[in-house]
């Protein structure tokens, strides 16, 4: 600073246009004033409010579920958090502070977790302005809680500050996925470090960009794979697929390979199995179900399902595995319980309780067709 090199700038390139404001060149960001900034703030005041083994004791005893990533060891002990484990303790943290904390404290933490969402959309109308500005005055009317809690003195926070320019920023430039920094920091791991790692550290820009050539060739070839095994399929019977029109998978073989039907109901706990395995069969032919009679007494069983789900980002395609297993070898058994959307309007919704009857009727359903 003493030699000028890294100090002010004394006439910035923009102080002779009449129309430009350096203000509105700084955009919202949502991984680093949403996630690793304002939820950042909010998970240390849950964690002074609760005490921070009671919020662990509390993630650690929250039931695996899909969607959800299960800390077994809590929140406290992580370092280096990265903005994927973020969005992880985002779906869990509400319910961890129900019964613990004021009320109002609560709806503070719900409505500022709203914001954060409802700032992700991928589309914008009047409407969803509408929704993030009722959770930030929701916010605003509620978080003098943690001051009377002795958590915070002010809420004089940059980042918190950010907030209310959120709205004119959509304005002005479109959805925040248009100027979030998320994407460019994958592509520095994925253009850069692994980059690096793959030369000899000498003369390296040379090998670089050698070696993010190559992985250009063999994304492009394997994109023109995928379209050719996609032709191909057009004549081949459809695979299961979710709404979002995502392949569902199996593994190659069952996990319980010809089980009887008496077996499945006592293993998993199901004594109507049987009988609603008839009557879906006998809707399936249009058969009554009193002339109708099951035509084998053997199932397939598959214990989990793996699939896409649909992400807020296009940045990698994720998977998620959803588990229905039964007891075995002294292990507990876990059954996951999914939402299955039966209407195309996604109006009518059927709880299936026992997400292993999914896997069963899809595998008999298939058995019986083919």
């Amino acid at each position: 600073m003493a030699q000028d090199v890294s100090g002010c700038v004394h006439k910035p390139f923009w102080e002779g246009f009449p129309y430009g404001d350096i203000h509105r060149s700084m955009t919202p960001d949502v991984l680093h004033q949403l996630y690793q900034g304002v939820f950042k703030h909010l998970v240390s005041w849950c964690q002074l409010a609760l005490g921070k083994d009671e919020l662990d004791q509390r993630i650690r005893r929250l039931p695996p579920a899909y969607g959800t990533r299960h800390f077994k060891n809590g929140i406290s002990a992580l370092s280096q958090i990265s903005g994927g484990e973020r969005k992880d303790m985002v779906r869990i943290l509400l319910v961890c502070l129900a019964g613990k904390i004021p009320n109002s404290a609560i709806v503070a933490c719900r409505s500022l977790l709203d914001f954060i969402y409802q700032a992700q959309n991928t589309t914008h109308d009047d409407t969803t302005l509408g929704y993030m500005q009722d959770a930030l005055n929701t916010f605003q009317q509620n978080h003098a809680i943690f001051v009377k809690m002795g958590i915070r003195k002010d809420f004089n926070i940059p980042k918190f500050h950010s907030l209310l320019h959120y709205i004119d920023a959509i304005h002005l430039y479109g959805t925040t996925d248009n100027y979030n920094t998320e994407m460019f920091e994958r592509l520095h791991i994925d253009l850069a470090k692994e980059a690096w790692r793959a030369t000899n550290r000498k003369d390296e820009r040379p090998q670089m960009i050698q070696w993010v050539t190559r992985q250009e060739k063999i994304a492009s070839f394997e994109s023109y794979i995928s379209w050719r095994e996609r032709k191909e399929m057009r004549s081949q019977p459809p695979l299961l697929k979710n709404k979002a029109g995502c392949p569902i998978t199996l593994t190659k073989r069952p996990h319980s390979a010809n089980c009887p039907l008496d077996k499945i109901e006592t293993l998993h706990s199901v004594p109507a199995f049987t009988r609603d395995l008839k009557k879906y069969l006998a809707n399936l032919e249009s058969i009554g179900l009193a002339r109708y009679t099951i035509p084998f007494q053997k199932l397939d069983v598959f214990h989990h399902v793996k699939f896409s789900p649909t992400s807020l980002d296009d940045q990698k395609q994720e998977w998620d595995t959803i588990k229905a297993t039964p007891s075995i070898k002294g292990k507990p058994s876990r059954f996951d319980t999914a939402v299955i959307v039966v209407d195309d309007n996604a109006e009518s919704t059927e709880l299936k309780v026992r997400l292993y009857l999914v896997f069963l009727l899809f595998y008999s359903r298939r058995l019986y067709r083919y």
